[in-house]
């Protein structure tokens, strides 16, 4: 997202000397909660929706990274148009695709109208989520944003607590005869009464130096994952027919195209080709995609096999995420002091720890596994994990000029993003592939086992890219850089 300013009228400099500013900010967070609720809620409830609706594993693959790709292509995009048209414009408009979409998804009759609505939900949510910071940027002023910046914090890790528990309870107790259709019906009425409060509440603001989307760039970039995404989700099930090897084949000259296109535009770029030249933003990148598909791809089988192959229910295999859900939450707050003292050697212990707990974990998946044997190691995990996501995107910016902040968060964000899509499609293939046709227990925890293998050996590059992350921040770069 391009350069925020304050907002100059007389009116907006009312608002934000005024309280209503905070209710206006919890306003817009609610959509943020509900983006997150989204992503982490589908995983639990993908066994219940294949077996309604007769999809198969490449369908259910799409229902998970579907979201998420739409969601991160066309991210920067969407803090653009915020920017150029007016941040509450586009939130309203992108709350109100979000909604129509949420119930679309509620009343889908196939497979392929759940993940033709589950895309049109990611871009909906695209337009929608970068508005929230910024406006929080917009009208809050510098003494007040760590405030607001952790009030956000908050409502995102309350999200990764609360996602795969309320799918579990909504699956398994079958509201009003819903089923899994409830987990995306209930965001129907949150999103119109957010709406309606929103118009009221929200002040309107724009940027005074936006830069115009560049819609050329998010078309090559869109039109590449797809050449690699769809032949890779879809070519075992249809035996990898030569089109699949073509497609893929024809990723690479339209990436090729999409670079050159991006340094002809220079700065009003997609993704701006000059951030590669810090060494640390290039890695801190490909940290961010390469966590999230680790972490996405190793959500999926893990959700399958606890329900499909161990036999736990919704809200079983639900209260399982809830350890890692918690380490996140005690991590990721110190790992942000420890940065300063440790520099990345905090991302590089994180990652370490997350691999080892998830080889740990492996000697008890077995057919009488429980709760209380994945819990220690999932805790750990997450604690793991906390030292990962806290100081990444502050360090991996910490070379990054001022001018090009805006530019170097939301090309971080598409990364961890597109990279969660990624990991669904790679791991998801390898995991399917080692089930086979006729599963039983055994045939499920030994995919899920390889499978995870592929997550410890991503989590290890991780750990040695880290090394080529800066030295050290100092404490007023991380607090600027949240």
């Amino acid at each position: 997202m391009s350069t925020t300013t304050l907002p100059t009228s007389a009116a907006d400099q009312a608002f934000t000397a005024h309280p209503r500013r905070w209710a206006a900010l919890t306003v817009l967070m609610i959509a943020g909660f509900m983006d997150l609720l989204d992503t982490t809620i589908v995983n639990v409830a993908l066994p219940a929706i294949s077996h309604d609706l007769s999809a198969g594993n490449a369908a259910v693959q799409w229902v998970a990274a579907g979201y998420t790709l739409a969601f991160a292509v066309g991210l920067i995009t969407g803090g653009r148009l915020g920017d150029l048209f007016g941040r509450k414009r586009m939130f309203l408009l992108g709350m109100a695709g979000f909604t129509a979409f949420s119930l679309l998804c509620g009343l889908a009759w196939t497979p392929e109208v759940l993940i033709g609505a589950r895309v049109l939900q990611g871009l909906s949510a695209a337009v929608m989520i970068p508005q929230v910071l910024s406006t929080m940027y917009a009208t809050f002023p510098p003494s007040e944003r760590a405030a607001a910046g952790g009030l956000f914090g908050g409502i995102a890790g309350f999200a990764s607590v609360v996602g795969p528990l309320a799918s579990g309870l909504l699956v398994e107790h079958d509201l009003f005869g819903l089923g899994w259709r409830a987990i995306f019906l209930v965001n129907v009425p949150v999103g119109v009464i957010t709406m309606v409060v929103a118009a009221l509440i929200v002040p309107e603001t724009k940027s005074d130096h936006a830069i115009k989307p560049d819609l050329r760039g998010m078309l090559l970039v869109s039109a590449a994952l797809t050449l690699i995404l769809v032949p890779l989700v879809q070519g075992r099930e249809l035996g990898w027919p030569l089109w699949t090897f073509l497609s893929m084949a024809a990723s690479v000259p339209v990436f090729a195209l999409f670079i050159y296109s991006s340094r002809r535009r220079g700065g009003s770029a997609l993704v701006p080709m000059r951030l590669f030249s810090s060494r640390g933003f290039s890695a801190g990148s490909a940290i961010a995609a390469l966590f999230f598909a680790a972490l996405a791809g190793f959500f999926l089988p893990y959700t399958l096999t606890l329900q499909l192959g161990l036999g736990f229910t919704p809200i079983q295999a639900g209260l399982t995420s809830l350890p890692f859900s918690i380490g996140v939450a005690l991590s990721v707050v110190p790992s942000n002091a420890l940065v300063t003292r440790f520099g990345r050697y905090v991302t590089t212990v994180g990652a370490l720890v997350m691999a080892g707990s998830m080889v740990m974990m492996l000697t008890t998946v077995d057919s009488g596994v429980g709760f209380w044997d994945l819990a220690p190691w999932l805790l750990i995990g997450g604690l793991g994990m906390g030292g990962v996501v806290g100081p990444i995107f502050a360090m991996a910016g910490a070379e990054i000029a001022a001018r090009d902040a805006g530019a170097a968060s939301g090309t971080l964000n598409a990364a961890d993003q597109l990279g969660g899509a990624v990991g669904i499609a790679v791991l998801g293939v390898l995991f399917f592939d080692g089930i086979g046709h006729a599963p039983d227990v055994t045939a499920y925890t030994s995919s899920f086992s390889g499978t995870t293998w592929y997550v410890v050996g991503t989590l290890v590059v991780v750990a040695l890219l880290s090394l080529l992350l800066p030295r050290k921040i100092t404490a007023e770069r991380l607090s600027q850089a949240h």
